[in-house]
C-alpha cells in the first residue's frame, strides 16, 4: 500500500536533519551570499569621479553651464587640459550627468562618443588595455604595418 506521507514535507524534513561525517555533525544548510559592491563604471560612479577631478569639475561647472564661452582671462590660469577642453567645447556633451566628447573621423563618415576619463581612472584603464596577454601591441614594426 502506498504511503500517505507528503513527499515535499518528507524531503524538507530530511534536508533539516544533521548529517554525520566521520562521526561529526556537519551543517548542510544553505547560506545566501549578498554583495553590496558598486559598479565602478556606472554613470553615477563616473559622474562622482568626474566631479572630484579638478579639470573635469571646472569644465562641468564653467564651460558647459554658461551660455557663452568663458573668457580667455578666466581660462588662462587653468591647467593645460582645461584649456584644451574649453577649445573643444562644441564637441562636449553631458549624458546622464557624465561628460563625453564627440569624436568624428577625418572624412566625417563616422562619429563616436568618448568618455572623458577622470585622472584617477586613467591608470586602471591603461592597465586593463595594456597589461593583459591579449592586449597591447607587438612592437613598432607590426604596429605600423
Amino acid at each position: 500500500m502506498p504511503s500517505l506521507e507528503d513527499p515535499v514535507e518528507k524531503a524538507s524534513n530530511i534536508a533539516l536533519m544533521p548529517r554525520k561525517k566521520f562521526g561529526k555533525d556537519t551543517d548542510t544548510s544553505v547560506k545566501v551570499l549578498t554583495t553590496t559592491s558598486v559598479d565602478p563604471w556606472s554613470a553615477c560612479e563616473i559622474q562622482k569621479a568626474q566631479l572630484q577631478d579638478p579639470t573635469n569639475k571646472l569644465i562641468l561647472e564653467k564651460n558647459l553651464n554658461l551660455a557663452d564661452r568663458p573668457s580667455w582671462q578666466e581660462i588662462a590660469p587653468e591647467r593645460r587640459a582645461t584649456k584644451r577642453y574649453c577649445a573643444l567645447r562644441d564637441s562636449l556633451h553631458l549624458k546622464d550627468g557624465v561628460l563625453y566628447r564627440r569624436w568624428e573621423s577625418d572624412d566625417g563618415s563616422s562619429c563616436r562618443w568618448q568618455l572623458i576619463l577622470p585622472k584617477s581612472r586613467i591608470p586602471g584603464v591603461l592597465r586593463e588595455t595594456h597589461d593583459s596577454v591579449s592586449e597591447g601591441h607587438f612592437g613598432i614594426m607590426k604596429t605600423f604595418k
